[in-house]
């Protein structure tokens, strides 16, 4: 997103600029470039549009006047000829997407270093096991995992995993981290 923002920053500032007075040759260059930093918008654009959504970013602009929608991002390579949608205000969206990414890539960052996270989904996994292996097998474990006997299942995986976090050194307080973590299985 920050290379795509990097485009639309430069397409949107040259896409105006006047050439007259210049040598063909500059001519030529300006507006081969123009075409690859098109291209690239064009073919990033999809991305671009999906994230802001996933993100829920408010890139859609209705007109006042003939009540039709836009997006702001499809407007950076799309002549907005009503100037509707300000490209000093596309460039903001674009920023915006951008903050929303680099969240989101932090959170999963501190998933990623966090022993107790990835110490926790195993144990999830390992708890699931024999209700995945009802489903491998073509039955519908989703009643089984909710009835007394599933819950009966878990109970018992639950207390032998206890026992060897025990067993392996685990004190009080990481058990309660791994069982809240597992509370929400």
């Amino acid at each position: 997103m920050e290379d795509y923002y990097r485009s639309a920053k430069i397409f949107l500032s040259n896409k105006e600029v006047e050439l007259s007075g210049g040598t063909i040759n500059e001519i030529k260059s300006h507006m081969a470039e123009m075409s690859t930093l098109r291209e690239e918008l064009a073919r990033g654009l999809p991305r671009a549009k999906r994230l802001a959504g996933v993100f829920q970013v408010p890139v859609i602009a209705f007109s006042p006047t003939t009540k039709a929608q836009c997006h702001a991002f499809s407007t950076i390579i799309n002549n907005d000829a009503t100037g509707f949608i300000e490209d000093s205000q596309k460039l903001d969206l674009l920023n915006e997407t951008i903050g929303a990414c680099l969240e989101v890539e932090k959170a999963q960052l501190l998933k990623i270093i966090n022993p107790v996270y990835w110490f926790s989904s195993t144990i999830t996994k390992i708890i699931r096991l024999p209700f995945w292996l009802l489903e491998t097998a073509g039955f519908k474990s989703e009643p089984f995992e909710k009835s007394l006997a599933g819950s009966v299942i878990r109970l018992v995986e639950l207390v032998l995993l206890i026992g060897i976090l025990l067993y392996l050194g685990f004190n009080e307080t990481e058990l309660k981290d791994v069982i809240k973590g597992l509370v929400n299985v």
